[in-house]
């Protein structure tokens, strides 16, 4: 398995909290679905962990099913299907 790319979160938190800041806003790009990692780590353990810093945490919401991420993705899709010949 590939390494984990980081940073971890949680280190990144004990930072900013470091560098005075205490309210935190994430934004999980590379996940355009809730799912484990970002209900419970992010939801869940990150939240306790700011909470205990004394920092507020807010998660930007995911995509998941909203109805213009999905026709951005059919017309992705349709796109490179066009232009791969098979329409």
């Amino acid at each position: 398995a590939d390494p984990w790319l980081g940073p971890d979160l949680k280190e990144v938190l004990h930072r900013l909290y470091a560098e005075g800041k205490r309210v935190v806003v994430i934004c999980p790009v590379g996940f355009v679905a809730d799912h484990l990692e970002v209900l419970y780590d992010i939801d869940v353990e990150c939240r306790q962990l700011a909470a205990s810093l004394g920092m507020r945490l807010e998660r930007a919401p995911s995509l998941n099913d909203r109805p213009r991420f999905i026709r951005a993705l059919a017309e992705i899709v349709r796109a490179h299907a066009q232009a791969a010949g098979a329409s």
